[in-house]
């Protein structure tokens, strides 16, 4: 199995699916779908059982996934080690961030960064999870949450505010929700309990037992969506919902505040492209977050 057969076999693995791995790839779904099949045969063994919903892997796949993942890092390790005190500003830097961070911050510092250095290409990956980066393609991470890894760069970029919101078509239809009743008879947006579990405690100062959530996604710009069309009162990060005309804080003195940190490794600190991408990111966040 070379490495580009090994990349293919992971992203398939991590993902479940020929359409979340073939996103991950930047390719098209029949692509997976092929090199799958052609390294089955090659080996002359499923690495997969395939389901109507997802491919899990065989006893043969799960064998050989801490193999293909030592294989990725000592890859990874070596682009790094070769993009180390590299000056040039040309080349190719990944970001991971969440769809929301990327939106309103990632793209108007990377629009500002083009202006400056042209030929420096990014590839922007987003997702909610906490990626960490040594064992992953990107060079740059920017999370809600602080990776527990020491042997990372970590950074804290800044402090985003957040804050209960919903339409006034909720409102006319629910009331306004009274403080110190745990929002019982109100409709809510979450973020999954396994992803966020103390917003299920405590949804911005208002603490829960039995929460009535109508919805959970796992991408804030979709609550902020189903805010918009009178589901529920979503807790979204108020650089987005402040900006929104369908929406309106409710108990706008209870404030939720998440830490947005920059995650770095060791290896690539002194690439040249890759300072000046940190750099961009870091005037972004200082001059448009509160904090």
């Amino acid at each position: 199995m070379n490495w580009d057969d090994a990349r293919f076999f992971l992203a398939l693995a991590r993902c479940g699916t020929l359409r979340k791995a073939a996103s991950q790839l930047l390719v098209d779904q029949a692509t997976v779908g092929r090199r799958i099949t052609a390294l089955e045969e090659a080996l002359g063994s499923k690495l997969f059982i395939r389901t109507p919903k997802r491919f899990s892997l065989s006893s043969l796949g799960e064998a050989l996934l801490p193999e293909v993942i030592t294989m990725e890092n000592a890859m990874q390790s070596v682009r790094r080690k070769a993009s180390n005190g590299d000056d040039s500003m040309s080349g190719h830097v990944s970001i991971a961030t969440t769809d929301s961070m990327a939106e309103f911050f990632v793209i108007p510092a990377l629009k500002k960064l083009r202006v400056q250095y042209p030929d420096i290409n990014v590839t922007l990956l987003t997702s909610i999870n906490i990626s960490d980066i040594s064992y992953r393609s990107a060079d740059i991470a920017i999370r809600g949450a602080r990776p527990e890894e020491e042997t990372l760069i970590i950074k804290r970029l800044a402090t985003i505010e957040m804050g209960l919101y919903a339409t006034e078509e909720y409102i006319h239809k629910k009331g306004l929700p009274v403080k110190g009743t745990q929002l019982q008879g109100h409709d809510l947006l979450m973020h999954p309990k396994e992803l966020v579990p103390r917003h299920w405690d405590n949804f911005c100062g208002e603490h829960l037992t039995h929460p009535n959530v109508v919805l959970q996604s796992n991408s804030q710009m979709l609550l902020r969506s189903a805010a918009c069309q009178s589901l529920g009162i979503g807790l979204l990060s108020s650089f987005i919902a402040d900006k929104d005309p369908k929406l309106v804080r409710i108990f706008p003195e209870n404030r939720d505040w998440v830490d947005i940190w920059l995650v770095l490794h060791p290896d690539l600190q002194r690439s040249a492209k890759v300072r000046a991408v940190i750099t961009a990111l870091e005037y972004e966040f200082s001059n448009n977050s509160p904090i």
